[in-house]
């Protein structure tokens, strides 16, 4: 098509409406020209063609437009409605914001104005405060009367006397700020109150001192009156102490202490006001009733004296050889409590021991409690060095001074009635300890008690061992005579007793070094004594005394499985085995001499020559060796056997049961040897052998057993 992509030119005439075609715009109508299917000649229908349908479109844009007219007209109107309603919402905008501003400044004169209506109410409050701390200061004339002239032993006066109080501490602690402070009236006030502080002070002190003393004279005077007739009002402290203890009523308190509780806010008001006049009242108290204690723990331990079972015991040492045998220890029935001439039930002392620790701990704790109530000292309830503390202790101290003498007295006694009845204190000291340090109810002053009456014991139980010990290094025995030696067979009861004494108390560190230290210093000197043994004696005794002694050492501990001999009880174990197998190679080299002296030369020999050259020694040559086997045959060997196995039954004591362990260990030793020996005999001689074989041993052995056993 020759006008397709055909552009106008710049000489166009300016009517023509022709316009240039776009490269695109030639490419499409190419595209449409190339698919359709017209001819050339129809060229001239499509061009009217097309012209009408722009027309038409024409006309249809036209017709939209004028319908769209309406729809603008009515989009314009509501732009004009949202205009107006947007200038309203602007003007009811401002008119709230104008509201605002006149609430927040109206929120602000009233703040202001509770600003100063606050600070008038605290100036008055303040002013309030400081007139009533200054009408404080005025004291009225009856509380000066009481204060001054008051009656304190009546309940009635009393009172008056705790009210009064409150009421001078109140004008006392009175803190006047400024310079108010400094008027003439409130110093001429403040003299008059610190006058009526020291005269309150000084008749409070010494009437309460008064009354300690009046108290500790009247339960004095009823304490000695008591000892011959019934007891009228005051009760023994430490004998209430021991029936609190007796019942469990840990709580009980005795009549001394509940009539002076009647002074406690009196002595709390001096502890606050005056530090010197309270120092002296603790000091008052303990000097006033430390003689009432003293006559008291007396009398009591008196009276316990009285129910002690007097026993008479051995007193020579325990492991003595001259003390009691072994089945008398172990048969001695305990001593039972009796009735005395009075009806009163007797009790062992070790029980009377355990008793006063009960009674004394009794009459410590309630006494502590009282001292830190009555006296404002805080409670003991964890270690602790505060000087308040040790104040308590210190006070304790001097009240109960005498009593760890009468318990030291006690554990001497029991010393010398038992020597282990110290240990059995022991175990009861160190359960009070462990109470008083790892229990609720902590008492600096009952452990420190404590310790000191352990030191006692401690010092009796290791003079108790040193005893021991001393006499079992100084005893000489025979140990020909064989069988249990008696501080071995002693010694099982001495570990029974201890453990006894312990029972399944759960003991502390302390404690247990005690009992382990006491094992090892005994077990050591028993060991040491038993190897030393027979020293000038035939070598076959020595054996046979040990493995005896040990293998019993050894059954009867282990059987107790006590923790702190398992290494003594293992040891005694290696030595028995090592004693047997020495009996055992003794009795071989004894009874077959001939052919064990051959052998061991031949060993010797060997260490210096080689094997092949030993037959040509002339006292190990070939005619040598079967000179031995003819020497050594069968029944030389069963007679040897025999021999051995007799002198196995002959010495070894039949309580024991080793007959059969050692002739056991014996035919394994010689078996062992006889199997060497054959090696030798192989390795030193060509086509020669003994005429008996190491596996043919073992029949000659059950021979020789049946033949022994039967007789």
């Amino acid at each position: 098509v020759p006008w397709v992509g055909r552009k106008t030119t710049g000489n166009m005439n300016a009517g023509d409406t022709s316009q240039v075609l776009l490269p695109s715009e030639e490419r499409d109508l190419s595209l449409l020209w190339g698919s359709s299917s017209l001819d050339v000649s129809d060229i001239d229908g499509l061009s009217d063609r097309l012209s009408k349908q722009l027309a038409n479109y024409e006309v249809e844009n036209i017709e939209g437009v004028i319908e769209s007219e309406v729809f603008v007209q009515d989009i314009l109107t509501l732009v004009e409605g949202a205009g107006t309603q947007l200038t309203e919402s602007s003007e009811w905008l401002n008119h709230y914001n104008l509201q605002l501003t006149h609430m927040r400044q109206y929120i602000e004169h009233i703040e202001a104005k509770n600003q100063r209506m606050e600070t008038i109410a605290g100036n008055e409050r303040a002013l309030l405060a400081e007139l009533q701390t200054m009408a404080s200061l005025d004291i009225s004339d009856q509380i000066k009367l009481v204060l001054l002239q008051g009656e304190l032993g009546t309940s009635s006066g009393l009172a008056a006397a705790n009210k009064a109080s409150i009421v001078l501490s109140r004008a006392i602690k009175a803190e006047i700020k400024g310079d108010l402070e400094d008027l003439l009236g409130v110093k001429e006030q403040r003299k008059i109150i610190d006058m009526l502080r020291t005269k309150f002070s000084e008749r409070v002190s010494q009437y309460i001192l008064r009354v300690f003393e009046k108290l500790a004279e009247d339960a004095l005077k009823d304490h000695e009156s008591a000892l011959g007739m019934k007891r009228n009002q005051w009760k023994s402290l430490i004998s209430i102490s021991l029936s609190v203890c007796r019942t469990g009523d840990l709580q009980e308190h005795t009549d001394l202490h509940a009539r002076l509780r009647g002074y406690l806010p009196l002595v709390h008001w001096i502890a606050e006001m005056d530090s010197q006049k309270f120092a002296m009242l603790m000091k008052s108290y303990s000097k006033a009733f430390r003689t009432l204690y003293k006559k008291e723990i007396k009398h009591f331990f008196a009276e316990l004296d009285k129910t002690i079972i007097k026993e008479q015991r051995d007193q020579k040492a325990f492991f003595s050889a001259t003390s009691k045998g072994v089945e008398e220890l172990s048969k001695a029935p305990p001593p039972s409590p009796a009735a005395s001439s009075k009806g009163m039930k007797r009790r062992t002392i070790d029980r009377i021991f355990r008793s006063a620790l009960g009674a004394a701990e009794a009459a410590v704790m309630s006494e502590q409690g009282f001292l830190c109530d009555f006296f404002l000292l805080p409670k003991q309830d964890k270690p602790s060095t505060s000087a308040l503390q040790s104040e308590v202790e210190g006070l304790l101290a001097e009240l109960f001074e005498g009593i760890v003498p009468y318990f030291n007295d006690l554990v001497e006694r029991a010393d010398k009635m038992d020597q282990f009845y110290p240990l059995a204190m022991l175990v009861d000291t160190d359960q009070y300890a462990s109470c008083h340090e790892e229990g609720p109810e902590y008492s600096s002053f009952m452990i420190k008690m404590l310790y000191e009456i352990q030191m006692t014991i401690k010092v009796l139980f290791n003079r108790f061992l040193d005893g021991q010990i001393e006499t079992i290094r100084a005893t000489q025995a025979h140990v020909k005579q064989c069988g249990l030696l008696p501080f071995i067979a002693k010694f099982p009861l001495f570990v029974d007793r201890v453990e006894g004494l312990r029972g399944d108390k759960t003991a502390r560190d302390a404690l247990v070094s005690v009992i382990d230290t006491a094992y090892h210093k005994v077990v050591m000197a028993l060991f040491s004594w038993l190897d030393s043994l027979g020293a000038s004696e035939h070598q076959k005794f020595r054996y046979i005394a040990r493995l005896e002694n040990y293998h019993h050492f050894g059954d009867e501990l282990g059987a107790r499985r006590v923790p702190a001999l398992d290494h003594y009880v293992k040891t005694a174990y290696e030595q028995f085995q090592t004693n047997m197998d020495n009996y055992a190679s003794y009795l071989i080299n004894r009874n077959f001499k001939p052919l064990c002296e051959f052998f061991r030369e031949i060993d010797a020999l060997l260490q210096t020559l080689p094997p092949e050259d030993i037959q040509f020694q002339s006292t190990h040559s070939n005619q040598a060796l079967a000179k031995l086997a003819d020497k050594a045959g069968p029944s030389f060997i069963e007679r040897g056997l025999a021999r051995a196995l007799k002198n196995i039954v002959k010495n070894l004591s039949p309580q024991e049961g080793l007959v059969p362990d050692v002739w056991a260990a014996l035919q394994q030793h010689f078996e062992d040897q006889y199997t060497h020996y054959e090696d030798l005999v192989a390795r030193c001689y060509k086509n020669q052998r003994l005429p008996l074989a190491a596996k043919d041993l073992g029949s000659i052995a059950r021979k020789v057993e049946e033949k022994i056993i039967k007789r």
